[in-house]
C-alpha cells in the first residue's frame, strides 16, 4: 500500500450554543466581507427563528445580502444553475449557506460555478477539476452530512436520474458556525437519518483498506461508538443540548477526513445510495444509507471478518467474541432503534426491484 498522503482541512469552526446571532459580526470583523449571497432551504429556517436572527445580525453589521431559498433535499442542478446566474451578476464576497447538507452542497456547487463558464454539473461528472471557488461559510441546522467541514459536494440532476459527488480542497468551507440550539426543533425522522449518515461516513472509512497498524481506524471506531451512545439521549429528550452538542461534533469529525487520516477511502455504500436516490429523489440520503449498510457487511463479511469483529467489540461493546452475523445483527438493532424506515417496503414509495439490484451490485468489494 502507498505510504504517501496529503491532508488538508482548513475550515474554521465557531462552536457556540445560541450563537447564530454572531454571524454578522464574524463576517464583518473576522473576514471583512461586505456582501454575501444567502442560501437556505424551505420554511424550517424561518419557523425555528434562525432566519430572523441571521438577517438581523447581517443588517446590524452592515453586511449587504441577497438571498435564494427553496433548496430541497438531494439538491437539484437546476437550482444551482439559477443561483450561479444570480451570483455572477451580484458578485458577492461570500456564499453563506444556512441549513443541512443539501443546502451546504448546493452552495459549494454555486461557489465553483461562479468561476466556471461551463455547467457546474461537470464537476460532479468528473469531467473537469476545479481550480478555485468563491469562499463558502455555513450555518449548520442539521447534524448529518458533515459538509460543514468536508471536501465533498453532492448534487443531483433529477431530469436524468443522476446523482454524484466530487471531492476537492476547494469544497472546504472557509468557516462554519455550529450552534446546537438550531437542531432542537429538527423532527425525529431527520435526526434518525442524520445519525445513520454520519455513522456511515466513519463506517466506510473504517472498512476501506488499512495498513497493519492504522490509528485512523481507532478514530473511526471511537466516532461510531459515540454516535451509538448518544442516539438514545438525542431521541428521548429533544431538549438535551448536551446530547445535541455531541451529535454535532460527531457529524463533523466523521466526515472531515480525520477518520481516514493516513489511509485512502472508498465510499461504496454512498455510491450505491447515490444510484437509488438519483432514481428516487424522494429517498432521503441517510435513509438509503441505513438500508444499505447491513447488506454491505453481509456481502463482504468474509473479506472484512476481522474488522467486523473489532467493530462489534469496540462500537457495540459486545463482551464475548461474536460472529460476523451477530455483529451485523447488532448494527441492524441500532438502526432499527432509529425512527426511520427499516425495510424498502416501509418507504412511502415503491422501489423497483431492478433498481435495487443495480444499487446492491455495487456493494460487493472486488
Amino acid at each position: 500500500m502507498n505510504l504517501d498522503f496529503t491532508f488538508v482541512c482548513p475550515t474554521k469552526i465557531y462552536f457556540c450554543n445560541e450563537g447564530v446571532s454572531l454571524i454578522g459580526q464574524i463576517i464583518k470583523d473576522d473576514y471583512h466581507f461586505k456582501k454575501v449571497y444567502l442560501v437556505y432551504g424551505g420554511h424550517s429556517l424561518k419557523k425555528m427563528g434562525a432566519y430572523d436572527k441571521i438577517v438581523a445580525s447581517l443588517n446590524e453589521h452592515q453586511v449587504e445580502f441577497k438571498e435564494y431559498s427553496g433548496v430541497a433535499a438531494n439538491p437539484d442542478i437546476e437550482d444551482v444553475r439559477k443561483m450561479v446566474e444570480e451570483v455572477k451578476v451580484y458578485q458577492p464576497d461570500l456564499i453563506l449557506a444556512a441549513g443541512g447538507g443539501s443546502v451546504l452542497d448546493a452552495a459549494k456547487s454555486v461557489a465553483h460555478g461562479f468561476y466556471y463558464d461551463g455547467d457546474p454539473l461537470d464537476f460532479n461528472k468528473h469531467l473537469v477539476q476545479p481550480l478555485h471557488a468563491l469562499p463558502v461559510a455555513t450555518i449548520l441546522t442539521l447534524a448529518a452530512s458533515g459538509s460543514e467541514m468536508s471536501d465533498s459536494c453532492v448534487v443531483s440532476d433529477r431530469k436524468h436520474n443522476f446523482k454524484s459527488g466530487f471531492n476537492s480542497p476547494t469544497n472546504y468551507p472557509l468557516f462554519s458556525l455550529m450552534d446546537p440550539s438550531l437542531t432542537l426543533s429538527v423532527p425525529p425522522y431527520q435526526v434518525g437519518v442524520g445519525l445513520a449518515d454520519m455513522f456511515c461516513h466513519s463506517f466506510e472509512r473504517y472498512y476501506s483498506a488499512s495498513h497493519e497498524l492504522e490509528p485512523a481506524d481507532d478514530f473511526a471506531l471511537a466516532i461510531m461508538k459515540n454516535i451509538v451512545e448518544v442516539t438514545p439521549k438525542v431521541l428521548s429528550n429533544p431538549e438535551d443540548v448536551e446530547a445535541r452538542r455531541t451529535m454535532m461534533i460527531c457529524g463533523t469529525l466523521a466526515h472531515n477526513g480525520i477518520t481516514n487520516y493516513g489511509k485512502g477511502k472508498i465510499f461504496i455504500v454512498h455510491k450505491a445510495e447515490h444510484i437509488l436516490s438519483g432514481i428516487y429523489p424522494e429517498l432521503t440520503h441517510g435513509q438509503g444509507i441505513a438500508l444499505l449498510m447491513p447488506k454491505y457487511l453481509e456481502v463482504n463479511k468474509n473479506k472484512y471478518k476481522d474488522k467486523i469483529l473489532k467493530m462489534g467489540k469496540m462500537v457495540f461493546q459486545m463482551k464475548s467474541t461474536p460472529s460476523c452475523n451477530a455483529v451485523i445483527a447488532k448494527l441492524r438493532e441500532w438502526l432499527e432503534f432509529l425512527p426511520i424506515a427499516h425495510t424498502y417496503e416501509e418507504l412511502p414509495f415503491k422501489v423497483d426491484e431492478k433498481d435495487l439490484v443495480k444499487a446492491e451490485k455495487v456493494l460487493k468489494v472486488k
